[in-house]
């Protein structure tokens, strides 16, 4: 009997607790691990003569960061599928065809489309303030919400060429797009669809828990909104390569974008020359995005019925 069999009735709210237990234990050995790897970028006697450089050299920072994220949330959701499911690649929707291709472009172009909308809620959000008698938590949060920007700012801005921009390119966009997909929306959503009977409350708790695994309550609206975008698309393509795809070319678009416009431009908002002009093409890219979504359900619908047929 394959090891499956045995905990494929465990209830989805065990199985989901057993992941994030999963998640945390191999995030701490990941974290572990990838310090041992630290001679491989310094000296020992540079380290010993001044530990705190550890945290300046961004080489081991860029290599820390992607690995610990495929250490807590590549690897547990590879076992996680594999205990309680048998077959991983079924289980997480990894068979790509043709049709998910076309499906995948569809889900892009509507992606971006929203960007214009995400932007508004961004800066939207950014503007909330807690009460007066908050305020240091506010501060300690936008503090902790600009370390992580001064982090991705500092791997961009680091060095030059070909090299680091694949490095980057790998880091920032490669490593999240698929860890990040696959724990959320292979594991975490589908694992939520099966305890709640309800798709679309999985796709709203499962954004949630995206947004809020960031830890920046201050753009937490905008990362919440682009998770229910991408719980969407994996719910109608069926596919975890639409969503992958969707993100990395969110991540990639920073990581191309500050090639050209430099570090400083990366977070800058769209300007726009009125607010009428604002208006009209956030409703237009809008509506945009949601024909384009409509098109794309259509085409699925009508390729899973020839495929039916055939």
């Amino acid at each position: 009997m394959k090891m499956y069999q045995y905990f494929c009735n465990t209830k989805p709210y065990v199985q989901l607790l057993i992941l994030f237990i999963l998640s945390f234990v191999l995030m701490m050995i990941g974290a572990f691990v990838s310090a041992l790897f630290l001679p491989l970028f310094s000296s020992v006697e540079d380290i010993m003569s001044n530990p705190t450089s550890v945290m300046t050299d961004v080489s081991f920072m860029r290599f820390m960061q992607g690995f610990t994220q495929v250490a807590y949330m590549l690897v547990p959701t590879l076992i996680f599928s594999f205990i309680f499911h048998g077959n991983i690649v079924e289980f997480l929707k990894l068979k790509f065809s043709k049709t998910q291709l076309v499906a995948s472009i569809f889900a892009i172009v509507a992606f971006f489309c929203f960007m214009p909308i995400i932007d508004l809620f961004t800066r939207w959000n950014n503007a909330i303030h807690l009460p007066e008698s908050m305020q240091y938590i506010e501060t300690m949060i936008r503090e902790m919400g600009k370390q992580s920007e001064d982090m991705i700012k500092l791997f961009l801005s680091d060095g030059s060429g070909v090299g680091v921009f694949l490095v980057n390119l790998l880091v920032m966009a490669v490593i999240p797009a698929v860890s990040e997909e696959l724990i959320f929306r292979g594991a975490i959503q589908q694992t939520c669809q099966k305890w709640f009977g309800n798709p679309h409350w999985a796709i709203i708790v499962t954004a949630a828990l995206f947004s809020f695994i960031h830890f920046d309550l201050f753009n937490f609206i905008p990362r919440f909104i682009m998770g229910i975008l991408l719980g969407y698309i994996f719910y109608f393509t069926k596919s975890i390569w639409a969503s992958i795809l969707v993100h990395f070319m969110n991540n990639a678009s920073v990581v191309v974008m500050t090639v050209f416009m430099g570090v400083e431009e990366m977070n800058n908002p769209m300007e726009y020359p009125s607010v009428i002009i604002e208006v009209v093409i956030i409703t237009l890219t809008l509506m945009a995005g949601l024909a384009v979504m409509y098109y794309g359900k259509k085409y699925l619908k009508v390729r899973t019925e020839n495929n039916a047929v055939e």
